[in-house]
């Protein structure tokens, strides 16, 4: 399996050399501002530097509001929270993705339900995604989408921006609203990734960041949550 993956990553980049996931670089400022918040005593999650990355951030990606948080898989857990899902709630994600995806839905106590991926964007496939609910899910009497099959709700579609390549996240868009189901973005590896002109991220009802050392930029840790609804920020 693990074999097959990394033939089908590598036919996709069009190389059989080795591809390099991450590394950081540190290359302009980052031991002055390192040295500027220990003399601050502000090294934990207040601070000028915090308000100023999160003000950054939106701004960049064009969400209304940036809210940072300890790490990616948190931020994706929270995110997941504030669209509503809950306890025995099913969340739709992609069957290519970072246990992290699938570890914030289990940390909601909810339950993955996966859908394959297309091969032009590695994302979530927007087909695959109707044709699973056209055969498995229902709107019924209390507004909200259910699994036919396991009579569960299925409350939120958590599609990931595969290697920071933007999903075709408006026609995925486009079928959660028809089954009303909240669109969460797994945008972990994907700032600074635009659709349409859009920003990854920004669609959905939430969506979350990492800033872990593998991404595109790090601070060691920490991720942020985005979104455009500002009562969901103030919670």
């Amino acid at each position: 399996m693990f074999n097959s993956f990394v033939e089908f990553v590598r036919e996709i980049y069009g190389t059989k050399s080795f591809i390099p996931l991450h590394e950081p670089c540190f290359l302009g400022n980052e031991k002055k501002y390192l040295l500027d918040t220990i003399d601050s005593t502000f090294v934990s999650s207040v601070g000028i530097y915090v308000d100023e990355f999160e003000n950054k951030i939106a701004n960049f990606t064009g969400a209304k509001h940036a809210i940072a948080i300890v790490n990616g898989t948190s931020a994706i857990h929270i995110a997941l929270l504030l669209a509503g899902v809950r306890e025995g709630d099913e969340v739709i994600t992609q069957s290519l993705t970072f246990v992290a995806t699938c570890n914030a839905i289990s940390y909601c106590q909810a339950e993955s339900v996966f859908v394959d991926v297309e091969r032009c964007t590695l994302g979530l496939c927007p087909k695959s995604l109707e044709d699973f609910l056209k055969e498995h899910a229902e709107i019924r009497d209390d507004g909200f989408c259910w699994n036919k099959v396991t009579n569960k709700p299925i409350r939120a579609c958590l599609p990931m921006h595969t290697f920071g390549h933007a999903a075709r996240i408006e026609a995925i868009n486009e079928v959660c609203e028809r089954y009303n189901i909240a669109l969460v973005e797994d945008a972990a590896e994907s700032l600074g990734s635009f659709y349409k002109k859009k920003h990854t991220g920004t669609t959905g009802k939430t969506a979350a960041l990492s800033f872990n050392g593998n991404k595109i930029i790090t601070t060691g840790g920490g991720g942020m949550i985005l979104t455009n609804d500002t009562q969901l920020a103030k919670r």
